[in-house]
């Protein structure tokens, strides 16, 4: 006997009916966000190189590779060194995703090395994993406060979060701080004051960096004379 389902049995049933398909394709367009741990990243990069460039790239990488391989066979210590050559040329030939990888075990390995984390913050940057990226520049920084990783970090800043710029003058103060008063700092010191309207400020510390330059300052002053012009025209 075929039991009659009542009209307000039948509603109930093609409501589930809709939620579960509605479900099911909201878990389907959501699939790859939820499994992909790179999804809405950048994962590769063209870059353009001959053929014998590629090869030779390649076969560093297949060595290293083969070298942590047969380390970890034997079971012995592993050269920390390898992920590293791994990771460079991985970057070279675009592939972000496998050079982040090698990154990371290195640090796996050893979390104090400066040079690891600021070239892992600048893989990062190119996958425009931002807040990744400046935790990795900020923990380069403080594993060693020098001239290289306060640029690097400022120069992020200035890109990617130009509205920062109290941030980015504090990190500048504490470069000039600690580094003392050197051609980039000045220089960068210079363009923060440009950008804020402090012109005179800008042209005095440009007139510092060109003191400190040892080669040819055309391009400075000629970089000075535009910016200062800018920053003096009504806003």
């Amino acid at each position: 006997m075929i039991k009659q389902f009542s009209r307000k049995q039948g509603v109930i049933a093609i409501s589930i009916l809709v939620v579960l398909v509605l479900g099911g394709y909201g878990l389907y367009t959501q699939w790859p966000k939820l499994t992909d741990p790179y999804f809405g990243l950048t994962t590769h990069i063209d870059v353009q190189m001959d053929d014998s460039t590629r090869t030779l790239i390649q076969q560093r990488i297949v060595t290293a590779e083969a070298s942590l391989a047969a380390q970890e066979k034997s079971g012995g210590e592993i050269d920390a060194k390898l992920y590293l050559t791994i990771a460079e040329n991985q970057k070279m030939l675009g592939d972000l995703v496998a050079s982040r990888k090698m990154y990371e075990k290195s640090i796996s390995l050893n979390d104090k090395a400066y040079v690891v984390w600021n070239s892992y913050a600048k893989v990062l940057e190119l996958m425009n994993d931002l807040p990744n990226a400046e935790k990795a520049f900020k923990k380069a920084l403080d594993l060693l406060k020098i001239e290289d990783n306060y640029r690097d970090y400022a120069e992020f800043l200035q890109a990617h979060y130009p509205d920062r710029r109290t941030e980015r003058k504090a990190i500048l103060d504490e470069a000039f701080a600690t580094v003392g008063q050197t051609q980039w700092t000045m220089i960068a010191l210079g363009d923060w004051f440009f950008e804020t309207g402090e012109c005179d400020q800008g042209k005095a510390h440009y007139d510092v960096a060109k003191t400190l330059s040892s080669g040819d300052t055309t391009n400075l002053v000629k970089d000075q004379q535009e910016k200062f012009a800018i920053c003096q025209t009504p806003r």
